[in-house]
């Protein structure tokens, strides 16, 4: 399956959501400029959906630390949400999973916001 990707807009978090194979150098500087230009809007909380990506590799990892990055340094976050068993694992083992907020669902993920918000 090919890589396809989209960024909505959800309560003032964005949302990307992948799908596909996420191997490409090409793709991932396309995903990355569509994330600046929201952070450029002020964005600073993420979901990044992953229910339908089925495999990345460390270009699609590099992403990801970079959001997350960018948006702590905001004063914000990127959750990861719906990774599947596959994903899920990479982030295991590169122990990523210590340092991202994953959860199992978006909507999960967009508890989360609203929780860390009230505190």
């Amino acid at each position: 399956m090919a890589f396809s990707y989209q960024i909505t807009e959800k309560e003032g978090t964005a949302v990307l959501t992948m799908e596909g194979r996420l191997v490409d150098k090409a793709e991932a500087v396309e995903v990355s400029m569509e994330v600046e230009e929201e952070l450029g809007k002020g964005t600073k909380q993420f979901v990044i959906d992953l229910t339908g990506l089925e495999y990345m590799n460390s270009t699609g990892l590099n992403i990801l630390i970079n959001m997350m990055n960018k948006t702590r340094n905001m004063g914000g976050d990127a959750v990861v949400a719906g990774a599947t068993p596959r994903i899920h694992s990479l982030f295991t083992v590169t122990k990523l999973h210590t340092v991202f907020t994953m959860k199992a669902t978006t909507a999960e993920a967009m508890l989360h916001f609203d929780q860390t918000a009230s505190k």
